[in-house]
C-alpha cells in the first residue's frame, strides 16, 4: 500500500511538472504562429512600397524576420549575421552578397513597420496603474525624500535622518571636555559610526 502511494505521488509530481513545460511549449507555438501570420499580413500590406527592388524575395524574407523580431519583444536592431541559409557557398559571390544585403535591408524595414503598426510594446507585460504610479513617483522624488520622507518636516532627528547642509560641510562637535585642550586637532575627530556601517 505504501509503495502504491509513493508511486502515485511520484507520478503526480512528474505529471505536474510535465504539464507546465507542455503548456509553455503550446504557448510558444501559439505565439510563433501568431507572429508568423502577422508578419505575413504586414508584408501583404506594405509590399506595394517595395515594388522595384532588385531582390524582392530576399527583402521580403528579411522584412518578415524583422517584423517577427519586434513582435517577439526584440529591439528591431539588425542581427550581426544573416540566417544560416545565407552562409552557403552560393551566397559567397557578388550576387549572393547583394541578396544578403537585401535581407538586412528588409529586416530593418520590417522592424520599423512593426513599430509603426503599434506592435513595438506587444511583448511587454502590462503592470497595474498603482505600480506604474509608484514607479513614476520614485523617478521624480529625490533620493533623500524616498528613504526619509516620513521623517522630513516632522522635527524628529535620529539615526539615519538626513541633515540638510545646503552645500556646507557639516561641522562635527568635539567630544565633551576637549574644547579647552589645544593639543587635539579638531579635524582628527571622527564622527560617531552609524549602526548600519
Amino acid at each position: 500500500m505504501k509503495r502504491q502511494a509513493l508511486l502515485l505521488l511520484v507520478t503526480a509530481i512528474i505529471g505536474i511538472s510535465g504539464c507546465t513545460s507542455l503548456c509553455d511549449g503550446v504557448i510558444d507555438i501559439e505565439m510563433g504562429c501568431r507572429n508568423k501570420i502577422l508578419a505575413q499580413k504586414a508584408w501583404g500590406h506594405w509590399s506595394w512600397c517595395y515594388g522595384d527592388l532588385e531582390h524582392p524575395w530576399h527583402f521580403a524574407r528579411g522584412f518578415k524576420a524583422g517584423y517577427k523580431n519586434v513582435l517577439e519583444g526584440g529591439s528591431g536592431c539588425q542581427p550581426t549575421l544573416p540566417p544560416q541559409c545565407y552562409w552557403k557557398p552560393g551566397f559567397q559571390t557578388p550576387e549572393g552578397q547583394c541578396k544578403i544585403h537585401a535581407w538586412f535591408d528588409g529586416f530593418s524595414h520590417g522592424a520599423l513597420a512593426a513599430k509603426q503598426d503599434g506592435y513595438g510594446s506587444l511583448g511587454e507585460l502590462p503592470i497595474s496603474p498603482t505600480a506604474r504610479a509608484n514607479m513614476e513617483m520614485a523617478r521624480t522624488k529625490p533620493t533623500s525624500e524616498m528613504f526619509y520622507g516620513d521623517q522630513i518636516g516632522s522635527g524628529a532627528v535620529g539615526i539615519g535622518t538626513p541633515i540638510p547642509d545646503h552645500g556646507n560641510i557639516p561641522l562635527v562637535n568635539p567630544p565633551i571636555g576637549t574644547e579647552a585642550d589645544p593639543g587635539i586637532d579638531p579635524m582628527s575627530i571622527q564622527p560617531p559610526a552609524r549602526p548600519y556601517e
